[in-house]
């Protein structure tokens, strides 16, 4: 195996575990099935709203229960042309019955190859448990425990290696390469298929802890000094080692510039009206107007009435051009007036 830089800032030593592949490529949904989790980690980045609330989003739709969730999971896939799902917190096993019903909610509405992880800290998962989310579909386990207990857990998982793609996802902290180790070995020894390392990220709600604990923000005022160069020293060693377990480094913008981002686009794309433009940042423009320019030609009869789409602006007198968000259709970010005034005669 060798080491790989990817366009979207990863490096990879090995193969990219697919759930990855297909977040960069923004075709997963994400399921925030809950903010409830056994393990209050100190650098967890997740928003006061979320973090230790029961809550559930899909994407960025906020759903209650149990009336709209299968719908509105529906929509999000549909909408979103995903190939994939991801269910996560929290520790979505928190509501284990609703992790297997929605894993194979996925598999029997989208097809067995609509691809489905999990990201636990496995602290509640059990035999039974295991098996039952085997036995609805699940693709792929990401495991995030205390290290002390984790190798109970692998012990469990081992089992099921043959009937899916297990792996482990930890923050690369900064001089924290001991720890990276034991979980290389610990990897190796249950043959599992990946470690995700997720570039340690600065939040306001873990900003305070981080600083406690020593870390810095990186002048990117985003993520912590160190925490990239910590990932590629358990790179190397893996690589030095011919390691056959894969090793993936994943930086911070990697969630809003790709998993995030090329969602808004793809979803822009399905959702935009014909008058309707969409952008590069997954946004779309229109043209609401009041008054046309006098003209025998122009197109209004193809488009919904006082709108146009904005490479018809030369046709409009007076009017707004104006940009949404296809998953807020009714807020309106950012509006900007058309009005043409008639050009002064010259002086004969």
């Amino acid at each position: 195996m060798r080491i790989k830089r990817l366009p979207t800032g990863s490096i990879v030593y090995g193969k990219l575990p697919r759930g990855c592949r297909l977040c960069q490529q923004g075709l997963k949904t994400v399921i925030f099935l809950t903010g409830l989790c056994p393990y209050n980690c100190f650098y967890c980045p997740l928003s006061e709203y979320r973090k230790q609330r029961d809550v559930t989003i899909i994407n960025e739709t906020e759903v209650s229960f149990p009336e709209e969730y299968f719908r509105k999971l529906s929509g999000e896939v549909l909408k979103s042309g995903s190939r994939g799902a991801s269910l996560t917190g929290g520790d979505p096993l928190v509501k284990h019955r609703l992790s297997v019903e929605t894993i194979r909610y996925l598999k029997e509405n989208f097809g067995k190859n609509f691809h489905v992880h999990v990201y636990t800290t496995g602290l509640l998962l059990g035999d039974d448990k295991l098996r039952e989310l085997v036995d609805a579909g699940l693709d792929e386990l990401r495991i995030h425990s205390p290290l002390e207990k984790l190798e109970n857990i692998l012990k469990l998982a081992h089992e099921y290696r043959d009937k899916l793609a297990i792996g482990l996802e930890y923050p690369s902290l900064p001089g924290s390469i001991e720890t990276l180790l034991k979980l290389l070995e610990l990897a190796e020894k249950y043959e599992l298929e990946f470690i995700n390392l997720n570039q340690l990220e600065f939040t306001e709600t873990n900003s305070l802890a981080l600083q406690l604990h020593g870390y810095k923000l990186a002048k990117d005022y985003r993520a912590a000094e160190g925490s990239k160069e910590t990932a590629l020293e358990l790179i190397d060693h893996a690589e030095k080692k011919a390691s056959n377990v894969t090793i993936h480094y994943c930086p911070v913008i990697v969630k809003d510039h790709y998993q995030t981002g090329l969602r808004f686009y793809r979803t822009a794309n399905i959702m935009a009206a014909p008058h309707q433009m969409v952008t590069d940042s997954g946004t779309t423009l229109e043209i609401i107007y009041e008054e046309l320019v006098e003209s025998q030609n122009t197109p209004r009869e193809l488009y919904p009435d006082n709108k146009l789409h904005p490479l018809l602006v030369d046709y409009v007198k007076k009017g707004r051009i104006i940009e949404k968000a296809p998953s807020m259709p009714s807020l309106i970010l950012e509006e900007t007036p058309i009005e043409k005034h008639p050009k002064p005669k010259k002086n004969t």
